[in-house]
């Protein structure tokens, strides 16, 4: 399986100790009728891991799911680290062959929400902090997308 990555700001990454923490602490969740969802058949009725990963694509967190978003494109990555090369940041590369032994869920659909991010959610078995040992690589970037 190919790599994914992750990228965030150097603000994002001190706040979380180096550590890819998700928002929130349930694998599953329950969409609510609050204007944020749409009724297109992403979401499904009740409380399910799907739902919690397509919520997850809306806002992060949002319902209390313990999803973390990464991406198969190390470019996206980096645009999401330096917030639209604005400022440095850091990029996670993630070795999802490690995944099952480290007790990390993965999601990916055929519909995403935004197809060019190439989205996949993760979430650790716990719902807590993904496990450092499927972190292959960590590298920082500056705001014009280079590595430093």
């Amino acid at each position: 399986m190919s790599l994914l990555y992750r990228g965030v700001s150097k603000e994002m990454d001190q706040a979380q100790g180096g550590l890819i923490k998700p928002r929130g602490n349930k694998k599953e969740v329950m969409a609510r009728h609050d204007n944020k969802i749409t009724y297109d058949g992403r979401i499904t009725y009740g409380e399910s891991e799907d739902n919690a990963a397509r919520a997850h694509h809306i806002e992060t967190g949002l319902y209390g799911g313990c999803f973390v978003s990464t991406t198969r494109s190390e470019s996206r990555a980096i645009c999401f680290a330096t917030s639209d090369y604005k400022e440095d940041g850091w990029v996670y590369v993630l070795a999802p062959d490690l995944f099952g032994a480290h007790g990390v869920t993965s999601k990916e659909y055929p519909d995403p929400l935004y197809p060019d991010e190439q989205e996949v959610s993760i979430r650790a078995e716990d719902c807590g902090v993904i496990p450092p040992g499927v972190i292959a690589n960590k590298y920082e970037v500056t705001a014009d997308g280079s590595r430093k």
